[in-house]
């Protein structure tokens, strides 16, 4: 099966399981063992990282488990799926996670993250609040200028709730999206 089709069959369990009154989130080995995808992990959540950039599920932090992520479909993977109308998918088997970033489009990667910082200077946080996004970010940018950088692990920080809050975030992420897709395809 191609991802596309292993993103389809996640999207519907979800699916199911939402209409037939549960509401809790799920974990991955629970999506593993209701959908039949005996596949690693990481290749689950990078379905389902694809699924939620797209805004068709969202993720919780599984604070209890050690790296664990909890699932539920939203509003629009419902509108989806009952219209079956999954437009957008992002073919996860071909994302490595490594890509050659150019030194110009490094300099992008790096004005973008410096727009970042300057929205959380200016947004009214928490001085807790802002440390810990000046935090995710600065990690961010020390990944980049690592020889491989492991780019679904940088834009997994950048899609923290932490920032999520923080007015402009957003859009800046979606440029800083834009960037990398455009190092994927080339």
């Amino acid at each position: 099966m191609s991802a596309k089709a292993d993103q389809l069959t996640i999207l519907r369990y979800l699916y199911d399981r939402l209409v037939g009154g549960n509401t809790r989130y799920c974990t991955i080995p629970t999506i593993k063992k209701n959908t039949g995808l005996n596949r690693s992990n990481q290749y689950i959540l990078a379905l389902t990282d694809d699924l939620e950039s797209v805004g068709l599920v969202i993720t919780r932090q599984a604070y209890q488990m050690s790296g664990g992520r909890l699932f539920q479909i939203t509003a629009s993977g419902l509108d989806a799926i009952e219209s079956n109308g999954v437009s957008v998918a992002i073919d996860s088997s071909a994302w490595t996670g490594r890509f050659d970033l150019s030194e110009h489009q490094k300099s992008e990667v790096r004005a973008i993250l410096n727009q970042m910082k300057s929205a959380i200077l200016n947004a009214k946080l928490s001085n807790a609040h802002t440390a810990n996004a000046m935090a995710l970010i600065e990690a961010a940018e020390k990944l980049i200028e690592t020889p491989d950088p492991l780019w679904p692990e940088i834009m997994r920080l950048l899609r923290s709730p932490v920032l999520g809050g923080v007015v402009g975030i957003a859009g800046l992420l979606l440029g800083l999206v834009q960037i990398v897709m455009a190092a994927a395809a080339g």
